[in-house]
C-alpha cells in the first residue's frame, strides 16, 4: 500500500466544511472479507445456529465441572509481565488461508495498539489460545489453562468485530447487557423472549470498574438478540429510545477503557471511531510519565483524511525533541511516512488507503502542543505527476450524495500548479453552504459552487488541496479537472 502525503510548509486553517459519513461500501478487513452490515452479535448467533456445542449466552463455551461465567478474584486474567505488558500466546490453525489469518491478526493489532495486551505466537507456554475454524464463533471466559480453544468459523465469523468479541471473552469480559447495573440503562422485553432463552438475559455479579454503560460495546447484544419474533426487540435503551445498540465494526472507545482498567495498563492510547473528529495534546493534557501517545483512527467507511493543524515541537535535523509518525493501517508493520515530522512550521496532510490510520507521537525533551482533524474520505488521493486529471465520482453522471473527496496536488520545488476545471456544475447555495469545492492554497481558501463555464486555479506555491463536499440532498453533474505544473517566475 502507498500512503498519500503532503507536508505543507505553511500552517493551514481547518476547513469550515462539515464532512458527512460517506455512502456504505463495506470496508474490508483483508482480501475477500468485509464487515457485516448487521451488528456483531447477530452475526455470531447466525453462525452458531447449527452448532451442537453446549453454550450459554449464545457464544460462551461451557467448561466441565466449572461455572462458565465465574472468574473469582481475577483468577481468569492473563498474567502481566515485569515490563507492564500482558502476553497472550496464541496459535492459528493451518486450516486458515493467509488472507483469513490476516483478518484475525488485524483484529489483534487493534487491541495491541490501544492496550497493554500483546498477542504473541505460541512456543512453549503452557497456557495459550488455540484459534481454529470449528463449529461457529465461540470462546471461553478468561484464561482457563492449557490449550484454550476459540472457534472462528470461516463462514460468518471472519469479521474484525466478531474476532474481537471472542478475544475479549478470552481476556475475561462478559456481555455488556449482563452487567449488574444494566437495568438503569436498558429494558428487557421478556415477552419477546422464549422461556428457554431467558437465561441468556440474566444479570451477573460483574466488576463494572467505574466505567459507564456502553451501548456500543463490541460485547453488547443486538436489539433483536434471541427474539421469538424477528420484528420485536428484546432489548431497548431506557431514557434514550433512539440510541443504537450493538456494534457493527469493532471495539468501542469504552471497550478500550475497560481493558486498560481491568489489566491496569499504563499507556496513552485512544480509539477514534467516528466518521469525523479531532484530537489534540496540550500541556495540561499530557501524561507526565509516558513518552508516547497513540491515536487509532477507524472511520466506518472509506479512507482516512488527516490534517495535523499545528505542531509546536521544536524543529531539529534529528527531531531530538519529539516527532509524529503516521501509519497507513493499525500496526507498526503498516507503511510509514518516510522520515520524521517535527517543527512548528510543518503541518501534515495525509490520506490512508484503508479505513484505519495510526498516529503516534513520541515525546522526548519538549512539551507538545498540537491538534489534528480527520474525516472519512470516499475518493481523492495524492497527485504528483507533472500533469493529470480528476473528476467527481461518477462523472459525467450526477455525483452521489454525502461524499467528501480530497485531492492533494504536490509539484516539484520551484513549480506552481495550474488547474482548469470544465465543466463545473455543483448545487448552488448562499455562501456555497451545501455542495462545494473548497480550494486551499497556502493560508488562503475559497469555496466554489453553482454553474461555472470554466474555473481556473493557480497556486502560489508547489502545493494545493481541493476538497469536494456534497450534502444529503440535490445532486448535479459535478466537474472534470486537469492540472499541469508550471515554473514559478523569478
Amino acid at each position: 500500500m502507498k500512503l498519500y502525503l503532503l507536508i505543507i510548509l505553511t500552517l493551514l486553517g481547518v476547513s469550515d466544511a462539515n464532512p458527512r459519513q460517506i455512502l456504505p461500501r463495506n470496508p474490508r478487513n483483508s482480501e475477500g472479507h468485509s464487515d457485516s452490515a448487521k451488528d456483531v452479535f447477530s452475526g455470531i448467533l447466525a453462525s452458531n445456529q447449527d452448532t451442537s456445542r453446549v453454550m450459554i449466552q449464545g457464544d460462551i463455551a461451557v467448561r466441565r465441572n466449572r461455572n462458565a461465567l465465574s472468574c473469582p478474584g481475577k483468577s481468569c486474567l492473563w498474567v502481566k509481565s515485569a515490563d507492564g505488558l500482558v502476553p497472550v500466546p496464541y496459535r492459528l490453525s493451518d486450516n486458515y488461508t493467509s488472507d483469513e489469518k490476516e483478518v484475525i491478526k488485524g483484529a489483534m493489532d487493534e487491541l495491541m495498539v490501544l492496550t497493554c495486551i500483546r498477542f504473541v505466537v505460541h512456543t512453549i507456554e503452557p497456557n495459550y489460545l488455540r484459534i481454529h475454524p470449528a463449529d461457529g464463533c465461540w470462546s471461553y471466559i478468561g484464561r482457563v489453562g492449557g490449550a484454550q480453544d476459540i472457534s472462528i468459523m470461516k463462514t460468518g465469523c471472519l469479521h474484525r468485530g466478531i474476532v474481537q468479541h471472542e478475544l475479549l471473552h478470552s481476556l475475561g469480559f462478559q456481555h455488556e447487557q449482563c452487567r449488574s447495573d444494566r437495568d438503569k440503562y436498558i429494558r428487557i422485553n421478556w415477552g419477546n423472549i422464549n422461556q428457554d432463552k431467558e437465561r441468556n438475559f440474566y444479570k451477573l455479579s460483574t466488576q463494572n470498574l467505574g466505567i459507564p454503560y456502553d451501548y456500543q460495546s463490541v460485547l453488547h447484544y443486538g436489539k433483536y438478540a434471541f427474539a421469538n419474533d424477528a420484528g420485536k426487540p428484546t432489548l431497548e435503551p431506557t431514557g434514550n429510545p433512539g440510541a443504537a445498540i450493538g456494534q457493527r465494526v469493532g471495539l468501542s472507545s469504552l471497550d478500550v477503557v475497560k481493558i486498560n482498567t481491568l489489566y491496569q495498563c499504563s499507556l496513552c492510547a485512544y480509539l477514534l471511531p467516528d466518521p469525523r473528529g479531532g484530537f489534540s495534546l496540550q500541556p495540561g493534557q499530557q501524561h507526565p510519565n509516558i513518552s508516547k501517545c497513540t491515536w487509532l483512527i477507524r472511520v466506518p467507511e472509506g479512507k482516512v483524511f488527516l490534517q495535523i493543524e499545528s505542531n509546536s515541537t521544536k524543529s531539529s535535523q534529528t527531531c531530538a525533541f519529539g516527532n509524529i509518525k503516521v501509519y497507513d493501517g493499525a500496526s507498526r508493520e503498516s507503511p510509514l511516512i518516510p522520515g520524521k515530522t517535527c517543527g512548528a512550521t510543518q503541518p501534515l496532510w495525509v490520506m490512508s488507503t484503508e479505513n484505519l490510520m495510526r498516529v503516534e507521537f513520541e515525546k522526548r525533551n519538549e512539551k507538545i502542543n498540537f491538534k489534528a482533524a480527520y474525516a472519512s474520505a470516499s475518493c481523492g488521493g495524492f497527485l504528483s505527476s507533472p500533469a493529470g486529471n480528476f473528476s467527481t465520482p461518477g462523472f459525467p453522471s450526477k455525483y452521489p450524495i454525502a461524499v467528501d473527496c480530497f485531492w492533494i496536488i504536490s509539484a516539484t520545488p520551484g513549480n506552481k500548479i495550474m488547474v482548469s476545471i470544465a465543466p463545473f456544475n455543483l448545487e448552488s447555495s448562499p455562501r456555497c453552504s451545501y455542495d462545494y469545492l473548497l480550494i486551499r492554497d497556502g493560508r488562503k481558501q475559497r469555496k466554489k459552487c453553482g454553474l461555472i463555464p470554466t474555473l481556473r486555479v493557480a497556486s502560489s506555491g508547489p502545493s494545493l488541496l481541493l476538497h469536494f463536499h456534497s450534502d444529503a440532498s440535490v445532486q448535479a453533474d459535478g466537474f472534470h479537472a486537469t492540472y499541469v505544473f508550471a515554473a514559478i517566475a523569478p
